[in-house]
């Protein structure tokens, strides 16, 4: 890998850290995927095509809520943090822990009582079923506590991203082993629904605990008695990052998430349960690249902040080309199986959303392909491009979404988030390849 990424040998510590994290979220990535499908296949035993794109339905609307209303801040703290601690500020760096915390705590409380509140509005303006209120405001309660933000920036800056690993494969199983229990007592979707808030509790809180012991370990275990006074005098620019970083993160979710709620006033429910198949297939396949996306980041931020900018392009250009090779070897011949594997894991009557989990694949080949990009160009303070990119992008997928399930099905759905991806895939290496001719513009010190 440290051959294929071309790093020089002065940059061995770096290749050996990133190699180390990679592993870690690559192997619980890869654990909590094959766990994951296990629990879906569970689902549509139990539930059925329809059953199952009604739970599509109540999630995406929970998701999309939480997206909207929630700002997360970790991606301003790792660019920051990593600056405060390269100068030895520890105070600068507690009071960045502090204020993180106080936006996932007004981000997730303000969340969930939006979509608790709106749950009885939304469903009958849909035209869901009588009783989809009750499942939404049970499923809004997932969104409370949600501190996992922070613990996420802590422990990637700490390189601790072993205890991220774990944490997610611990709560893949406890969800995998509740749901098998809610299928073998015969609870159906309410059961289900339960077991999506507890797994969304422990994901929220759970990280947050085992972040808290590695910030004491390092002397920072006071940061909840500090001040945050003097947060944007000390990190120039933090507002206007964590706004773009967000606001791009806002729309490209949103958007993508709105699939499954536009797709229920376009088609059965029957249908929406084998476009659900299909998009948790694809982000299985999408967890191959995450893993390296999300190593990648601080050690991007890092090469940035010390001004190391030909190690910084070095260093992206070697990792898209990993990502893209890995793409062609596993995904483009699971394609070709997809029909047989759908039968065999979901039940025969599934093996019609074939085509559209290899469409959803191609857009996840797109979107892995250059997923280095973004945490390249936030690396870089290039936010303002990055958002201009995404709103390019959603507003092409809105407004294909509804001709193309027109003139296709619903596969058109999917052939949609081919178009946004890529949408985004040419936008982001138009950004990086103009920027490499224009002034370095940096933080001020």
């Amino acid at each position: 890998m440290a051959r294929l990424i071309n790093l020089s040998a002065e940059d061995s510590q770096t290749a050996g850290r990133l190699m180390r994290n990679f592993s870690w979220v690559f192997s619980s990535q890869a654990v909590s995927g094959v766990i994951s499908i296990g629990t879906l296949a569970i689902m549509a035993q139990s539930l059925g095509p329809a059953g199952l794109g009604l739970f599509a339905i109540f999630q995406a609307y929970v998701r999309i809520v939480d997206r909207l209303l929630r700002l997360e801040p970790w991606q301003a703290v790792i660019k920051y943090g990593v600056d405060a601690l390269s100068d030895d500020d520890g105070d600068r760096f507690m009071r960045l822990l502090k204020g993180s915390v106080y936006v996932n705590l007004a981000g997730s409380t303000l969340a969930a009582g939006v979509s608790i509140l709106a749950a009885q509005v939304t469903a009958r303006m849909m035209g869901w079923p009588e009783d989809s209120a009750a499942y939404l405001a049970l499923f809004s309660l997932a969104l409370l506590l949600n501190l996992k933000p922070t613990a996420v920036a802590v422990l990637r800056i700490f390189d601790r991203f072993d205890v991220l690993a774990k944490v997610d494969v611990g709560i893949a199983l406890m969800r995998l082993v509740l749901s098998a229990g809610v299928w073998l007592m015969g609870y159906g979707l309410w059961g289900f629904v339960l077991v999506a808030v507890i797994e969304g509790l422990a994901n929220s809180l759970l990280p947050f605990v085992y972040s808290l012991r590695y910030v004491h370990q390092r002397g920072y275990g006071k940061f909840m008695q500090l001040p945050i006074r003097g947060i944007r005098e000390e990190n120039p620019g933090i507002l206007r990052f964590l706004w773009n970083s967000n606001f791009n993160v806002i729309i490209r979710q949103t958007v993508q998430r709105l699939d499954v709620i536009l797709l229920s006033v376009l088609v059965d429910e029957k249908f929406v349960g084998f476009f659900h198949i299909a998009r948790r297939v694809a982000d299985s396949a999408l967890k191959l690249g995450r893993p390296l996306n999300q190593a990648i980041f601080p050690e991007l931020a890092r090469k940035w902040s010390s001004g190391e900018e030909r190690g910084f392009y070095k260093l992206v250009n070697g990792v898209l080309l990993a990502i893209a090779g890995l793409c062609v070897v596993v995904l483009v011949p699971a394609a070709f199986l997809m029909p047989y594997v759908l039968s065999v894991m979901f039940g025969a009557g599934f093996n019609e959303a074939a085509n559209m989990v290899n469409v959803q694949l191609l857009a996840v080949i797109l979107l892995l392909a250059t997923m280095v990009l973004n945490p390249a160009m936030l690396s870089m303070g290039r936010d303002r491009e990055l958002l201009w990119v995404t709103l390019l992008g959603s507003v092409m997928f809105l407004a294909c979404f509804a001709p193309l399930v027109g003139m296709l099905g619903p596969v058109g759905a999917s052939v949609a988030h081919v178009l946004f991806n890529g949408t985004l895939v040419a936008g982001t290496l138009f950004v990086l390849y103009w920027t490499r001719r224009q002034p370095t513009v940096r933080r001020p010190a």
